[in-house]
């Protein structure tokens, strides 16, 4: 029970990740800078909650930072009309690099984490319980992004709108649907969910700063989501998988 409660917890921050891209992928606009991205928000998160001593601002830090690199990647790709792989490739490195010159004097510090917490009743359920709820809330965020990203795209008009932006753009302009206006809202929503893997790396499963913390995770994630076929269920069981094949 405690090797899957490993898996389940380690699985988090690329099940931020894989969903944040699924939801930009369905808008039309594939998220390159994935691995610069998770970079950057771990160390900005780290650094924010070190100097604030508090996770949320950390959390709130690594959002803010992996957003901005997506209004970037959205502005260049929807309204300078850049190629996006070449665009998403540039940023990748920028954000990398900004975040290992930036970060240097973080590195090694003890910092704030997040703090573990049983949910009551649930955890108690035997194996259920230890394997599922008996971490932290930046675990059980996870559980939560993969059933509302799936409701939201499967389930509801602003869901299958999204759906229709990034498949059928022509069409959902002709009925008149904002189509930049939202690809822009869910690139930037999407980029925000990757700054959440960075700070549940940097704030929860190492609780620290180092070159290389993230090193392959944005890539991963990557190909998790078109193994995925952009469905986040499918998306999140490769996450799980693929951390079981790990600790196997």
């Amino acid at each position: 029970m405690e090797v899957l409660a490993g898996i389940v917890a380690a699985s988090a921050p690329l099940v931020y990740a894989t969903i944040g891209e699924t939801i930009s992928e369905k808008a039309g606009v594939i998220n390159l800078s994935l691995d610069g991205s998770i970079l950057l928000s771990a160390m900005t998160g780290f650094a924010a909650a070190f100097v604030t001593d508090s996770v949320i601002i950390g959390f709130l830090a690594a959002l803010a930072a992996s957003a901005v690199i997506a209004v970037i990647l959205a502005f260049s790709s929807l309204e300078l009309r850049h190629n996006q792989i070449a665009v998403g490739f540039v940023l990748f490195l920028f954000a990398r690099q900004l975040a290992l010159f930036l970060g240097n004097s973080y590195v090694g510090v003890n910092g704030p984490k997040v703090p573990s917490w049983d949910v009551p009743l649930l955890s108690e359920i035997p194996f259920v319980g230890t394997v599922f709820f008996q971490h932290n809330i930046s675990v059980y965020g996870s559980y939560l992004v993969i059933f509302l990203a799936y409701w939201f795209i499967y389930r509801t008009r602003p869901g299958l709108v999204l759906q229709g932006v990034g498949e059928r753009p022509e069409a959902a302009f002709a009925r008149g649907v904002p189509v930049n206006r939202l690809r822009y809202l869910y690139t930037i929503v999407g980029g925000a969910m990757v700054g959440m893997a960075g700070a549940a790396v940097s704030l929860d499963q190492i609780a620290g700063w180092r070159e290389g913390l993230t090193t392959n995770v944005g890539w991963i994630a990557l190909a998790f989501v078109i193994f995925g076929g952009w469905h986040p269920y499918r998306v999140a069981l490769a996450c799980y998988l693929y951390l079981s094949l790990i600790h196997i």
